[in-house]
């Protein structure tokens, strides 16, 4: 309760909502009127033949959708605009939230509950705005949504096809107008011209020319006589009041969870639109206030029994191409509509719905993205994938269903991509501005620094921790200024290299962390454990401070030891096997150039007196220019004790350390020294006896 209290304290409404501007709501700006009432009309003239399309197809083809359609067009459109964050955006019916609005009326036959839809779906757009989450509905990738607005406009063709086939030539009309258009004039609306094309050519030749109305009958597959041509039908000449959708209980029931999902798409394809709407007007919109404006838009629509709709990318396009700068020229193409409803309902009650259907298939053409299609042979695999996954689902099952799909198959390859961490040797690139001596040294003490690239969380862990795990220096540095950020896994993965190093009695340093990463590895107590001595700030102290630590160090065996060159449970049957194995692992590894000369020398040695400490261990050494000046001890454990060996005590040898060393006379003497510390203890001979792997030798050594 007090920590509720607390924060309680510390909410500053004033500086949360400040985003928000909310007196800017009543504050217009006439300067750019003129070019406001341009761009308002012009997208109204667009927006009207969309409206009334969207809204039949929203209500399973039911003309009377088109109400539905025009009203969402003008109430959308007017509020949209005054509370939203994307000035010239125009708002209303689109082509993806009309695909999802049909599969809600399809599903419950009921206006009233599809209007409870969107009255849901815009409420929550706007606690979405009021919460700030627009930045993170904008995390959708890029593959996605081209999948989603490409099986969109699969969807949309294809429902047309059953009006198109009702009156084809009056489609075929629309269609051939639209293109006449766009091939003369790109920037007249091809759209309205052609439903008024089609329109009136169909009303000129309604009772003159039976055989131009003809509908394709499938059962014959001929073209057959129709008494007349489906039109809009009536459209009331005003509007009503507002009120609540009256619906059942199972209308509300299966409303809820799709005002979820219409509200989800409609601030993706709105915050979309505005960052198209950026690139072109070089301004920045605000995020969550548009999508308050939009979810107070899409609730008003509702109560007033239009459609939900978003922000709409051809329709804003055109506005700001034909002059539109404030949020004015947005509530004027509203009201432009209003005026269609008022004072023109007589002459949109007589379009023709196959008009509407031609303009439909021409939409969906224009929605269509060819550019991904175009560009698979060359898209990233993963990307392609994605995008083609969404765009069936889409098509084949539901929207929903893609958008979850694809999000959900874009994370995962976007894990596998990043997981692939930059963990890198920093000798070449990291390493080029120490001097060489200080190189050498690094060398010579066995200190290594790897480089890390990248976001280091649960997904990289696994590369990370074994490309770690493979090298084995006395003293690790871990540059880590090329770590974006890192989560509980990766933080626990440093953790655990740390242990396992001390394990060993060795070394690690971490440095060049950024703030951020320095924060999340002390909130879970990883630099208390690690110790704050061991993260240098820079990769030059870093390493200095790693050789000064590495020259005060009292050296043990484990020094010499290196994991390939110990050897458990061999089968060896005497001593000359022994001999030869040893030397071959020493050849194999590097350390030797010659092994005939290697074993004359440890054969002469041998000769001379038996190399044995007694207590079953023997320690053949060879001193000659066969092998390099590195000290090294090659540790192999026989599977059956050697009786033959000639120890100084009698007793078979169970435990065996060769030295080569070289000319190296001073660190022969100080491994030999160190092999007689280590194993004159019973302990360790004992659990010498007892490893089961090469690491855990090492770690005896280092103990000893």
């Amino acid at each position: 309760m007090m920590q509720i209290t607390a924060i309680a304290k510390k909410f500053n409404p004033a500086e949360y909502f400040r985003e928000f501007d909310f007196p800017d709501y009543l504050k217009f700006d006439f300067t750019k009127l003129k070019g406001d009432l341009a761009g308002g009309l012009t997208s109204a003239i667009v927006a009207l033949p969309l409206a009334l399309g969207f809204g039949i197809l929203a209500t399973g083809g039911d003309p009377k959708g088109a109400v539905a359609g025009l009203y969402g067009a003008v109430f959308t459109g007017v509020v949209a605009s005054l509370f939203g964050g994307t000035p010239q955006q125009i708002t209303g019916p689109t082509g993806g939230m009309t695909v999802i609005l049909t599969e809600v009326y399809l599903q419950t036959r009921d206006v009233n509950a599809l209007l409870a839809a969107c009255l849901i779906a815009g409420l929550i757009q706007v606690v979405f705005g009021l919460f700030k989450l627009g930045r993170f509905i904008s995390f959708v990738p890029q593959p996605v949504i081209s999948g989603f607005t490409n099986g969109i406009a699969i969807l949309i063709f294809t429902q047309q096809l059953a009006t198109v086939y009702a009156a084809p030539l009056v489609a075929a009309i629309t269609v051939g107008f639209i293109l006449l258009t766009q091939a003369a004039n790109r920037s007249l609306p091809r759209l309205f011209i052609g439903l008024l094309a089609g329109s009136v050519v169909t009303y000129l030749l309604w009772d003159k020319s039976p055989l131009f109305l003809r509908g394709f009958d499938h059962a014959s597959l001929a073209f057959i006589k129709t008494d007349a041509v489906r039109t809009v039908g009536a459209i009331p000449s005003s509007f009503q009041l507002p009120a609540m959708p009256i619906t059942s209980w199972d209308g509300w029931r299966r409303a809820i969870p799709a005002g979820f999902t219409i509200a989800i798409l409609g601030c993706l394809e709105s915050l979309l639109a505005s960052v198209v709407v950026d690139t072109v007007s070089n301004n920045e919109h605000n995020s969550n206030r548009e999508l308050v404006g939009q979810g107070a838009g899409n609730a008003v629509a509702s109560l007033f029994g239009g459609i939900a709709g978003t922000g709409a990318i051809v329709r804003t396009m055109i506005n700001i191409r034909s002059g539109g700068a404030t949020k004015l020229s947005g509530a004027i193409c509203g009201l432009a509509l209003a005026l269609v409803v008022l004072f023109l309902s007589p002459l949109a009650a007589h379009i023709p719905l196959a008009a509407l259907a031609g303009v439909l298939l021409m939409a969906a053409v224009g929605m269509f993205e060819w550019e991904p299609i175009r560009l698979l042979p060359r898209t990233p695999f993963p990307d392609a994938l994605v995008f083609l996954t969404t765009m069936a689902v889409t098509v084949f099952a539901d929207l929903i269903s893609a958008v979850l799909i694809g999000m959900l198959m874009a994370t995962f390859l976007f894990i596998n991509r990043i997981s692939k961490l930059g963990v890198m040797p920093a000798m070449e690139r990291d390493l080029s501005s120490i001097p060489e001596q200080t190189r050498r040294a690094m060398q010579r003490h066995r200190v290594s620094v790897f480089g890390i690239e990248g976001p280091l969380f649960f997904g990289a862990v696994k590369s990370f921790s074994r490309e770690i795990t493979n090298a084995a220096p006395d003293v690790l540095i871990l540059d880590m200024k090329g770590v974006s950020i890192i989560d509980q896994s990766g933080a626990q993965a440093i953790e655990t290299i740390v242990q396992r190093m001390r394990a060993k009695r060795k070394a690690v340093l971490l440095c060049g962390m950024r703030p951020e990463v320095r924060k999340t590895m002390h909130a879970l107590g990883i630099i208390q454990k690690v110790g704050a001595d061991n993260f240098p700030d820079t990769l030059e102290k870093a390493v200095d401070y790693a050789i000064a630590r590495a020259q005060s160090r009292q050296p043990s065996l484990a020094d010499y030891l290196k994991e390939d060159l110990i050897l458990l449970d061999a089968d060896v049957p005497d001593k000359a096997a022994l001999f030869q194995t040893a030397a071959a692992l020493a050849e194999d590894g590097g350390y030797v150039f010659d092994k005939t000369a290697f074993l004359e020398n440890l054969w002469l040695r041998e000769q001379d007196s038996p190399t044995s400490l007694g207590h079953g261990v023997g320690i053949p050494h060879s001193r000659s220019g066969s092998a390099t000046d590195e000290v090294v001890v090659i540790f192999v454990r026989p599977k059956k004790p050697l009786g033959d060996y000639g120890t100084i005590d009698g007793r078979p040898v169970d435990l065996v350390l060769m030295i080569s060393a070289g000319d190296n006379v001073e660190g022969y003497l100080k491994v030999l020294k160190l092999i007689a510390q280590a194993v004159g203890r019973e302990e360790v001979r004992r659990l010498l006896l007892a490893a089961r792997t090469p690491a855990e030798v090492v770690v005896i050594f280092s103990g000893a």
